[in-house]
């Protein structure tokens, strides 16, 4: 489906027009992250999962910025180390030691694709430009 837009080239090509590369995003795109509003430890999962959210449409915003030719594992290559800091700091790895890093760097680089392909299922009408 290369060409097609999606949810994520959408957000992306909102962001990058209407807000520009600016911090806080999260605000745009809490709608479609969930609401963080749990208590405990779901709160944190999902604050986690949000982060991971919001990194994706920070590189898919800072990609829009380019000229056209940017491909999927660019992008997947500049999310790889914002995804590994959510998760080196979630709670479910703060301060344990990593054994094996190539594995603990395909997980993240899995969880991110994970996070691209969700945000990919959504219809791209459900970005809103207002």
């Amino acid at each position: 489906m290369p060409g097609a837009l999606t949810f994520l080239k959408k957000l992306g090509q909102v962001l990058v027009n209407v807000a520009g590369i600016a911090v806080g995003i999260g605000p745009i795109i809490t709608p479609f992250l969930g609401s963080g509003k749990v208590s405990g430890e779901i709160k944190t999962g999902i604050n986690d999962f949000t982060a991971i959210g919001q990194a994706v449409a920070q590189i898919e915003t800072a990609f829009a910025a380019l000229p056209a030719g940017t491909t999927g594992p660019q992008k997947a290559s500049a999310l790889l180390p914002l995804v590994a800091n959510i998760v080196k700091t979630s709670e479910l790895v703060s301060g344990k030691k990593i054994q094996n890093e190539p594995l603990f760097i395909q997980a993240c680089q899995e969880v991110g694709q994970g996070m691209v392909d969700l945000l990919n299922s959504i219809h791209p009408d459900e970005v809103k430009t207002s």
